[in-house]
C-alpha cells in the first residue's frame, strides 16, 4: 500500500467512503503523491504522448488558426490566448516557435496543476480548473485552448443496479481481504435518489441492461462554463480530447472509455496505486452542452486539414528536396513533417480526436 493509498483509506475509515470524483482529483493531483503532483505528465521521457508531443507540427498548425481567428478579430492587441492544461509547455514552445503573424500582439498565459506555469501576461489563474476571471487579463475578447484537459477532470461514475441506479463511492476494503485484492480500496454502491436516477435514465436510455455504467462529468462543465466567461464577447473556447456521447459510452464495457496510462502503456484498475498512473475518461459531449451546444464539432483531422497541415508538409517537403541534410535541422525538420501529419491524422489514433469549438 502506497503513501497515497494509505491516507486515503484512513480517511475512509474516519470518514466514510468518498466518491469517484473525490478519489480520481486526489490520485491525480494530490501534492507530492498523485500522478500529476508527483511529475507524471505527457512527454518522451514521461508517460504519454499528446499531439504537442509528437513534434513541432501541431503547434504550427494551432499558430496558423490562431491567426486566423486574430483576422476575424481585427487583430486585437494584446490579443490574449488561455492555453489551460498546458502541461510542460511543448504546445505554447511549437506556437511560438512558428513565428505567427500575431505574436507582436500575442500574449500566452499557461494555466497547469495550482499555478500559472508559464506566461507572457503578468496576470494569471491560480488552480488547474480555475481559469482567471473576467478582466483579469485585460481588455477585448480571449481565445482559451484546452488539448487534453477535460478528460482529466475529476468525473463521477455511476451503475445500474438490479435495483436501480446506484453512485460508485470508493471504500476501504477489510484488512484481510485487502491482503487478498493487493489493494486497501474497494468500490462501494450507494443507491441514487429518483431526480439523478431520472438523469441517468435520460442519458443510458431505458434499454440499459444490468451493469451499465455512465461516467458523470459535472467538473468538465463547470469548467466549460467558467472558459465560456473568460472568453467574453467574440471570444472563442477551443476544446481538444477524445469524445464521445453519454448514450455510446453506456453501450460499451466501462474498462474502455475510462483508462490509466503509466510509463508510455495501459495501467491497471483506477483503484490500485492511486497516483501510480493517470485516469482519463472519454469527454461525453451530451455533458458539455448543457452548458452551451459547441458550434463546431470535428475530427482532429479534419480541423488541421481546414488550418493548412497539407500546405506546411508540401513545404517542409519541398525544402528536404531542394537543400536535403546540407540544409540542416530546418530541413531536416522539414522532412519529418510528413510522418508527424501522419501521425496527427490517424484515423484509429490522434486523428479521430474531436476539436470542440465555442464562439462566444
Amino acid at each position: 500500500m502506497n503513501d497515497l493509498e494509505a491516507l486515503l483509506v484512513d480517511h475512509i475509515a474516519e470518514h466514510g467512503p468518498i466518491g469517484f470524483d473525490d478519489y480520481v482529483d486526489h490520485a491525480l493531483y494530490a501534492p507530492g503523491l498523485g500522478f500529476y503532483g508527483r511529475g507524471g505528465g505527457a512527454g518522451r521521457r514521461r508517460d504519454f504522448l499528446t499531439s504537442p508531443e509528437v513534434g513541432p507540427l501541431f503547434g504550427a498548425v494551432v499558430a496558423r488558426a490562431l491567426d486566423s481567428w486574430w483576422d476575424s478579430l481585427a487583430r486585437p492587441d494584446p490579443y490574449v490566448v488561455v492555453e489551460a492544461g498546458a502541461g510542460p509547455g511543448s504546445l505554447a514552445r511549437a506556437v511560438l516557435a512558428a513565428a505567427p503573424r500575431c505574436a507582436s500582439a500575442l500574449q500566452l498565459v499557461l494555466v497547469e496543476a495550482a499555478e500559472v506555469q508559464w506566461a507572457t501576461h503578468p496576470e494569471g489563474a491560480t488552480s488547474r480548473a480555475e481559469l482567471p476571471g473576467p478582466g483579469e487579463l485585460g481588455p477585448g475578447p480571449v481565445v482559451v485552448l484546452a488539448n487534453e484537459l477535460l478528460d482529466n477532470l475529476p468525473f463521477g461514475l455511476v451503475e445500474l443496479t438490479e435495483h436501480g441506479w446506484c453512485e460508485l463511492h470508493v471504500g476501504a476494503a477489510p484488512a484481510a481481504d485487502a491482503s487478498i485484492a493487493g489493494g486497501g480500496l474497494v468500490e462501494v454502491l450507494v443507491p441514487l435518489d429518483a431526480r439523478r436516477a431520472g438523469w441517468c435514465w435520460g442519458r443510458a436510455g431505458r434499454a440499459a441492461p444490468v451493469g451499465t455504467r455512465l461516467p458523470v462529468q459535472a467538473a468538465a462543465a463547470v469548467w466549460l462554463d467558467a472558459a465560456l466567461g473568460l472568453a467574453g464577447e467574440g471570444g472563442r473556447v477551443v476544446v481538444v480530447d477524445y469524445a464521445s456521447s453519454t448514450r455510446e459510452m453506456a453501450r460499451r464495457p466501462w474498462e474502455e472509455w475510462v483508462r490509466t496510462y503509466a510509463g508510455h502503456g495501459r495501467a491497471g484498475h483506477p483503484l490500485r496505486d492511486p497516483g501510480s498512473c493517470d485516469i482519463t475518461v472519454e469527454v461525453a459531449v451530451d455533458q458539455l452542452a448543457t452548458v452551451a451546444p459547441p458550434d463546431r464539432d470535428r475530427s482532429q483531422a479534419e480541423f488541421l486539414a481546414a488550418h493548412g497541415i497539407r500546405e506546411l508538409v508540401a513545404e517542409g517537403a519541398a525544402r528536404w528536396r531542394a537543400e536535403g541534410a546540407a540544409g540542416g535541422l530546418a530541413a531536416i525538420a522539414g522532412r519529418s513533417r510528413v510522418h508527424e501529419a501522419d501521425a496527427l491524422t490517424d484515423p484509429a489514433g490522434l486523428g479521430a480526436f474531436r476539436v470542440l469549438e465555442w464562439d462566444t
